[in-house]
């Protein structure tokens, strides 16, 4: 019956069922309505139906009471008529109601891994983001806040995305997973911009406010802008994370070492540790290991650490020696234990990579005459195990036979020849004594080939005679102002330069406070140095100088100077008589001097004899940054067999596939491969290369992540920031632990909406069918009586 009724006034399907109230009103559209209202419309259109009706049915033919019959129809008629003109329309009022919205923000940033955050008095204070993780991981406070608002679950750092919307009990569960699998790596904090974010994505709706639970330093810092804050128009709710009491944090900031070393070389590792809130009575035991576990060992044969004992905040420079006894490439890790009760043990350790290598070094030795240097020197490098030497006295007569391990008789006149030596030394030798191909043959194997070139100065030609040829091209020295003099100098020590302290070239003992003492006092004095030559600028670094006297540039005078002209090595020897440190002192003195030296520069070559060069161009990326990986393909001919995309795969410290990609060979330099690879996690990571050629190893690079300093550099909580974004938008701070309270007290914004739905009835079928009926009826009724 309903449907009946439903379809004769021309409405839809179960609208009389549906709850509400209905009423019936019109909307006539009447000329001249802004002088004449519809009720007088209605009136006189009214009067005038019932006037023209009374006039023309008083004189119509038949009996009074036929007339009053008739003249009624037509009167309805009429007036119905006047109804649809009115147009009536059926309504149904109904309520709907708009939800309370509450957004909850949690911030996910690296500052958030920080362990200072107090859930209990008898608690060990947990990480800030685990106290988050705690207080919605109560599902009876989140059913709650569920019955009272729409939640939705947003994580920011440096902007706000969506994790989790809880529309129902049901929806609890799934959200807190979401929660539960967050991780502190965001790079940077954006809290007001986040706010401010989630602000205008939920714009139209009725948002109750935003619970923000983050320790609200804004990284990179900004301002609290009011203005901004008010046109929000969004009550702020937060809730500050984290302890303000007094930072203490430990980081290893970087460490710097050789990535190539010879076996029984004794190798330097360098470190910069950052210590923040560490009491004087604090002693930081930072030790150099194997990544297995396994203890390193200096000179002396003991495990290499150290401690500090900070007695400031800052950064402390350490220098940790080990003895490079086992052949292949290392993995080390430098560990400086950590600092109770400290931010982040992240970046408390750091892993490093040095290849050793355990190769005979070839070197050709050409000196002028018997001079107490070439003496002491050939002597050395003979005995030297880890030495073949080949040694041309270009004094000598020629049925001379040359000394050496591997003896020669003439300077080599081809490349090939050339190439069976790592190293060529010249001492105090007359350039007169070689044809320009020999010397040039000296500058390609240098620059292009990747080899170690060394000149001893004495007091007959080097280096002055040298000006202007073939060797002047790849000296780390300018010897265009170098005098011929022969006359000693006042006795002097070598004084080193922060490089040389830093070198293992002036390592003779592995405690560096030691080492440096004996250099300034107990090392025997000199007599004689070349004088005149300055270093070339951009390409050389000084290791020594005089302690006093200056060159031509104003600076002290260079007594050891070292560069890398193209491919190869090259180092300049100012001094002649180190053969006292020998006479003097003994063998350790002088022969680590010198072995460090030729090492130094076979090293060019020994790591081009492995083909390939596979490196991270940086060893430490900040969380967020692109990791660069660089290959260098050495062996030219290799080069032309290699595709221009080869795959490499990076691992993290479990072993675990974190990222496969390729590098891509370089259109501008066809000998380099490249590959940019974004990592979010701290951590340790290795570079994995498989061999890319038959006799090729495989190949490891390995590298760091570490937490960005800029979301560390002061981590401490923001509570007066986060109470100015209460206070500015009429919003409360919640205390973390009365937060349960407190965030069901935060007021609902819902609110009961009139909906208005309306059905036109002047179209319906039912008025149509009057209209016929009243029509039908007059007409019978008029045939009935004759009249028609």
């Amino acid at each position: 019956m309903r449907r009946i009724i439903e379809f004769i006034l021309g409405l839809d399907r179960d609208v009389l069922g549906q709850k509400g109230e209905f009423s019936l009103t019109f909307d006539p559209v009447w000329p001249l309505a802004q002088w004449i209202p519809t009720y007088l419309w209605n009136m006189l259109l009214i009067g005038a139906a019932i006037a023209l009706v009374a006039y023309v049915y008083r004189r119509e033919s038949g009996g009074r009471r036929f007339r009053i019959f008739t003249g009624t129809l037509r009167l309805v008629l009429v007036l119905l008529v006047l109804g649809v003109l009115n147009r009536p329309i059926l309504s149904l009022t109904q309520t709907r109601t708009e939800p309370s919205v509450l957004a909850v923000l949690i911030d996910d940033s690296l500052s958030m891994q920080v362990s200072d955050a107090a859930v209990g008095a008898s608690e060990k204070p947990i990480s800030r983001l685990d106290a988050i993780k705690r207080l919605l991981g109560d599902r009876r406070l989140v059913e709650r806040l569920a019955s009272l608002h729409q939640v939705r679950l947003y994580h920011f750092s440096g902007s706000a995305l969506p994790l989790a919307s809880i529309d129902s009990p049901e929806a609890v569960p799934a959200a807190q997973q979401q929660i539960a699998e967050l991780k502190p790596t965001g790079n940077s904090t954006r809290v007001l911009g986040s706010i401010q974010q989630i602000s205008q994505q939920l714009q139209g709706q009725r948002l109750s406010g935003v619970v923000v639970l983050s320790d609200g330093r804004e990284m990179p810092a900004i301002p609290v802008d009011t203005a901004v804050l008010h046109a929000m128009g969004v009550r702020v709710y937060p809730i500050c994370i984290g302890s303000e009491s007094r930072i203490r944090n430990l980081a290893i900031e970087s460490v710097s070492v050789q990535d190539v070393a010879f076996k029984g070389d004794l190798v330097n590792v360098k470190a910069r540790v950052s210590i923040t809130g560490a009491d004087k009575s604090e002693r930081i035991w930072v030790q150099l290991k194997r990544a297995d576990g396994s203890a390193l060992t200096g000179a002396d044969g003991r495990e290499v650490n150290t401690t500090v004992t900070p007695d400031h905040d800052g950064i402390y420079d350490l220098e940790l020696v080990f003895k490079a006894d086992k052949p292949g490439v290392q993995d080390l890790v430098i560990d400086a234990g950590g600092l109770p009760g400290e931010i982040t043990m992240d970046d408390n350790s750091r892993a490093l990579q040095v290849s050793v290598l355990d190769a005979q070094v070839n070197v050709l030795y050409v000196e002028g005459y018997p001079r107490w240097e070439y003496r002491y020197l050939k002597t050395q490098l003979m005995r030297d195990k880890s030495m073949q030497l080949s040694v041309l006295l270009t004094s000598a007569d020629p049925g001379y036979a040359q000394e050496g391990s591997a003896p020669i008789r003439f300077f080599p006149q081809t490349m090939d020849q050339l190439m069976k030596y790592d190293v060529v030394l010249f001492g105090d030798v007359d350039p007169r004594q070689f044809t320009d191909v020999q010397l040039n043959l000296v500058r390609d194997f240098v620059m292009s080939k990747g080899g170690g070139f060394g000149m001893i100065s004495g007091p007959r030609y080097s280096p002055h005679a040298w000006r202007g040829t073939s060797i002047d091209t790849i000296l780390p020295v300018d010897i265009s102002n170098a005098k011929e003099d022969d006359s000693p100098v006042d006795p002097f020590r070598p004084a080193l330069t922060p490089e040389g302290q830093a070198s293992s070239l002036f390592r003779f003992f592995a405690d560096r406070g030691v080492n440096d003492r004996y250099i300034r006092e107990q090392l025997p004095p000199l007599y004689w140095f070349a004088r005149g030559v300055t270093p070339r600028p951009a390409v050389s670094e000084v290791y020594a100088e005089h302690p006093t006297l200056t060159g031509a540039d104003g600076r002290r005078a260079p007594l050891l100077v070292v560069g890398r002209p193209g491919a190869g090595r090259a180092l300049f020897s100012a001094i002649d008589d180190s053969w006292r440190w020998r006479y003097y002192t003994g063998e350790s003195i002088f022969d680590t001097y010198w072995v460090q030296q030729i090492r130094y520069l076979a090293r060019g070559r020994k790591v081009g004899q492995r083909r390939l060069a596979f490196t991270s161009v940086r060893p430490v990326y900040e969380a967020g940054e692109q990791t660069e990986l660089e290959l260098r393909v050495i062996d030219d001919q290799l080069g032309t067999q290699l595709p221009d995309a080869l795959g490499v795969e990076v691992v993290d410290s479990d072993g675990k596939l974190v990222a496969h990609d390729k590098l891509q060979r370089q259109p501008t330099r066809k000998d380099v491969y490249r590959l940019l690879l974004p990592l979010s996690d701290v951590g340790r990571y290795t570079a994995k290369l498989p061999s890319v050629a038959p006799g090729v190893e495989p190949m490891q690079a390995p590298f760091d992540v570490i937490v960005p300093r800029l979301e560390l550099s002061d981590p401490r909580p923001a509570r007066s920031v986060l109470s100015q974004y209460a206070g500015q938008t009429d919003g409360s701070m919640i205390e973390y632990d009365k937060a349960a309270s407190q965030l069901l007290a935060i007021p609902s914004a819902a609110r009961m909406v009139p909906v208005e739905a309306t059905w036109p009835l002047w179209s319906s079928p039912l008025l149509l069918a009057l209209f016929v009926a009243l029509l039908t009826a007059e007409w019978i009724a008029r045939k009935l009586a004759g009249l028609v």
